[in-house]
């Protein structure tokens, strides 16, 4: 009975236990009432980066956002009849990261139908899109902005950000294709890159039109032991349930530690579920030791932006292409703390440089593709490039890092083939 129940569980990789679970926990912190009143605050709010949505609506309301995202998208891949592989997984992890911090139902909607008109022009099938549905709401920034952050009365702000969000998904799934080219594959958070450029195009629009749009800082990191607990618990299960449903998911993983992770990859249609699970648990507990070594108190960015990273352990990510990464981010970081004459890190100033540090993953491809130098110096440029371009794209574009390691990648790659790449 156990081992039917495990093997149901990981089959469907507790996507609906863990919407059921995040559904409960909402109403567990703050009274029904607050809770729904917090929502609202939510779907109201201008969602520009960075924004917390534990420090606008509170914990229980965060947890209701999640579910209720987490559970659309649900229904989506069931209506679809579609078969959960790597690049969905990730795809739904990321869903539910980012709603920690600037996602929602409202400023999402406009996106997707704009993407089911691109379906229909072009004659091809919901199924053939999914990836551009789930992360072309990366974008939805621009929706609320329009909504709720111009000003502007609400009879020209509606019309005004359902267009704009419409425009954005008709044009995602094309283009979002098209700039993989740029770097050749090696940045796995692809569609970060394709929304920073569209983004950048709609923040110029909206300046000249008179339009001034502000990215803030809100965060609450006063709820930081609930989200270690959850981290911890749940990378614990899934180590537990891989190791429990498979007797070979070490060899497996040991296998899967050898790829370079480059686009598209599909961990689960090549290793197993079960591998997936137990590289999941390995890299957050790796993440969770960091964040208690150098005393970084979870909020629901940085929580959000762990989560998302996580669910790319089904699409390229593992440790060992991660850790020349991070090697490049921790030097750039010193350097940056030696400037400014003190070694501390400050988790709450430092906030974009620890997102930034989370986010390089996108660059881990190169270093198990072209060596541990260049993981590192994509790392190192990563921190370094990641600020200037918030303010290039407007904020808008919640994958910013996804922006700026595509930038990363396209120099990685030219370095490796064809600058320094000795012709034999």
């Amino acid at each position: 009975m156990i081992k039917k129940t495990l093997y149901y569980l990981h089959k469907d990789m507790y996507l609906e236990l863990f919407a059921a679970l995040l559904l409960i926990l909402s109403f567990c912190f703050e009274p029904a009432s607050s809770v729904f009143a917090g929502y609202v605050k939510i779907i109201t709010s201008p969602s520009i980066l960075l924004t917390d949505y534990v420090y606008i609506a509170g914990t229980g309301a965060t947890l209701l956002n999640v579910a209720s995202v987490l559970i659309f998208n649900i229904i989506l891949v069931k209506l679809l009849d579609l078969r959960i592989t790597g690049p969905i997984y990730a795809g739904m992890f990321m869903v539910v990261g980012f709603s920690f911090f600037g996602k929602n139902l409202i400023n999402t909607l406009p996106i997707l139908f704009g993407i089911w008109l691109y379906t229909r022009h072009k004659k091809i099938s919901c199924r053939s899109v999914i990836l551009a549905i789930f992360f072309s709401t990366g974008i939805s920034p621009i929706v609320s902005y329009c909504f709720f952050g111009f000003g502007l009365r609400l009879y020209l702000s509606i019309p005004l950000g359902i267009i704009c969000g419409v425009i954005v998904g008709f044009i995602v799934p094309a283009y979002s294709a098209h700039t993989n080219i740029f770097h050749s594959g090696y940045n796995i958070y692809n569609t970060g890159f394709a929304l920073g450029i569209i983004s950048a195009l709609f923040y110029s629009l909206f300046s000249a039109c008179g339009l001034s749009t502000q990215t803030v800082r809100l965060y609450d990191s006063s709820h930081a032991v609930l989200f270690e607990v959850l981290l911890g618990s749940v990378c614990i299960i899934f180590i537990l349930i891989a190791v429990l449903t498979d007797k070979t998911v070490f060899p497996k993983y040991r296998k899967l530690l050898k790829t370079s992770g480059k686009l598209i990859s599909d961990y689960i249609g090549d290793f197993s579920i079960e591998t997936v699970m137990l590289n999941f648990g390995i890299t957050g507990l790796f993440l969770l030791v960091l964040v208690f070594i150098f005393g970084i108190p979870l909020n629901g960015i940085i929580f959000g932006s762990i989560i998302s990273v996580l669910g790319c352990c089904a699409f390229g990510l593992h440790i060992r292409n991660i850790l020349p990464v991070w090697v490049g981010c921790a030097l750039a970081i010193l350097l940056k703390l030696a400037v400014r004459e003190g070694f501390y890190l400050d988790a709450e100033k430092d906030l974009s440089m620890i997102v930034a540090f989370i986010f390089a993953t996108g660059l881990a491809p190169f270093s198990r593709k072209y060596g541990t130098v260049y993981g590192i110096a994509g790392g190192f440029m990563h921190i370094i490039l990641t600020p200037l371009m918030i303010a290039l794209q407007g904020g808008f574009d919640l994958y910013n890092n996804g922006f700026s390691a595509g930038f990363e990648a396209s120099i990685l790659f030219v370095c490796a083939e064809k600058i320094f790449n000795k012709e034999k």
